[in-house]
Order: structure tokens, then C-alpha cells, then sequence
């Protein structure tokens, strides 16, 4: 379901670009050294949208090293550290993976995420007792969204939702002191999640009605054409009025710093990944 909170390349100056790499990095070593090199698998372009926009309200300075990547281990890469930031979006990407992977087992007794639950073990035993409310709020959600989608629901609005105040509850950590600023990030992260999920059942309504997989949107229609036809403009207006709203929240925030990397992102590659999934084409992305 992550991945669609990314930036649109070309419109980003080379220093915005080595920025979003540098989170992207520094996640990436984060989720290694507090978990396990194997639960690197639970990075995300929206993890590092997280890392860097609760980074930018921070007034503590950012640091980075260059270090080596066991991926491409003959160059180095920049990556931000000693971030708190960056280390609890590490922590709520392992979070995130390990409870889908258990939500997978529950619902369909999947053999391949039983087995891949064992590579973020070790890290979402520590990241709990770090974050035990946290855990318990997002389970709850996905236990309320699983109930939903057992019960075959066929409202967007009501499986969005549960969706959407996963990521209302990951946008409004402790440390995050200011009680003005936590009201406009967690409707930042509402909107966010609501956005992301309706684009994600949209993107995989024909795999998901050849799979025979619950989709919110799979109905009215014999094939994923028919109910696109149909649903398009309609899921278009509500998809827009939701990034309005994330965008509206994130005009209220004061960025100390990342600011060309999330107005690129607000502002322009969220627009542009809504249009290439609902027809409209765009090279740049």
C-alpha cells in the first residue's frame, strides 16, 4: 500500500534531490541498526515523507555522514543521523510492516508472512516498548479495517477511514511538544492516509477483482473498466478536495528545514502520481 508519497525528480534542484536521498539513507541505516539489515524491506517513500516532515519542525540541527552501503558497497552515500525524527520513522516502519505481515497471517493464513514476520521480530519487540500506544492504536485500526473488509464493506469513506487514522497516529509523536502543531500534523497525516488509500484501491482494483481480493471499490461493474468508467470523476473530485486539505494543514507549519523537498511533494508530485494513476499520463514522474 506505501509508496506513493514520493517527489517528482525533475522539478527538484540537485541539492533538494541529494536531501530526500540523504533521509531516504539515513532511514534505511536506521531500520538496520535498530532492528535488523533483513527488515530494511520495510522502507518506504512515505516513511521517509514522515522522517523528513517531523524533522522540519524540529529546531535541533540536522546531522549527516557519508557512509558506506552494503547494497552498492563500492560508493558512498550521505545520510542524515542522530535524528530523532529519522530513528522514529524507522521505528514506524518496522511497526507498520511487522502488522500488516500479522494482519496477513490472522486473515489469510499466509505462509509467506508468517515467515517474513521473523525478519522484524527482533525490531518490533523493541520499537513496542518504545512506542506502546502507539503499536496498540495502529493495531486497533487495522483490526477495525480488517472487520470492515470481512464484512465485504463497500464504502471508500468508512475503510479510508481507518486507514487515515493510522496516519494521524503516526504524525503526532511525543516529542512533537507544541499542542498547535500536533492539531495541524495529525490532520496533515489524516489526509494523507485517506489520500493514500483510496489511491492504492484504485491502482489495484484489476488485480485485485482477477485475485479475487477484497477491494472497496469492486463493485458495480463486471470488470475493473466498467467500475473505473464510472467511479473515476466522482473518486477524482474527493480525491483532490483530500489533498487540498493535507496541503491547506502544511501551509500552517513553519519548516525549518526540507522545505524545497515537501513543497515538491505537496505541492506538485502528489498531483502529478494522482493524475498518471487515474489516466492522465506524466513522464516526469
Amino acid at each position: 500500500m506505501f509508496g506513493y508519497v514520493t517527489i517528482c525528480k525533475s522539478a527538484l534542484s540537485e541539492r533538494g534531490y541529494n536531501t530526500f536521498k540523504a533521509y531516504y539513507c539515513g532511514l534505511c541505516k536506521a531500520i538496520g541498526k535498530r532492528s535488523s539489515q533483513s527488515a530494511r524491506m520495510g522502507l518506504s517513500y512515505d516513511i521517509t515523507f514522515l522522517a523528513m516532515v517531523l524533522s522540519s519542525v524540529g529546531e535541533e540541527e540536522t546531522q549527516t555522514r557519508s557512509i558506506k552501503c552494503l547494497l552498492h558497497p563500492t560508493r558512498k552515500n550521505i545520510c542524515v543521523e542522530n535524528d530523532r525524527a529519522v530513528d522514529y520513522a524507522a521505528d514506524m516502519g518496522i511497526i507498520l510492516s511487522y502488522l500488516k505481515l500479522l494482519d496477513d497471517w490472522h486473515d489469510d493464513r499466509s505462509i509467506k508472512a508468517l515467515f517474513s514476520m521473523a525478519l522484524f521480530y527482533r525490531g518490533v519487540k523493541k520499537t513496542r516498548t518504545r512506542y506502546p500506544e502507539i503499536y496498540d492504536g495502529i493495531r486497533k485500526c487495522l483490526s477495525d479495517l480488517s472487520a470492515l473488509e470481512k464484512g465485504n464493506c463497500g464504502e471508500i469513506d468508512e475503510t479510508a477511514d481507518c486507514f487515515a487514522k493510522i496516519l494521524e497516529i503516526l504524525f503526532t509523536p511525543d516529542f512533537i511538544e507544541d499542542k498547535d502543531t500536533k492539531r495541524v500534523l495529525a490532520w496533515l497525516g489524516y489526509n494523507i492516509g485517506r489520500w493514500i488509500y483510496i489511491i492504492d484501491a484504485y491502482n489495484d482494483l484489476e488485480k485485485d477483482i482477477k485475485k479475487k481480493n477484497y477491494n472497496t471499490l469492486a463493485r458495480g461493474g463486471k470488470t475493473a473498466e466498467e467500475i473505473k468508467t464510472r467511479i473515476r470523476d466522482k473518486l477524482e473530485m474527493s480525491m483532490t478536495l483530500t489533498l487540498e486539505n493535507a496541503a491547506s494543514a502544511y501551509d500552517l507549519l513553519t519548516p525549518h528545514r526540507n522545505k524545497e523537498v515537501l513543497d515538491n511533494i505537496m505541492y506538485t508530485a502528489l498531483k502529478a502520481k494522482q493524475k498518471h494513476i487515474l489516466g492522465e499520463k506524466n513522464e516526469s514522474l
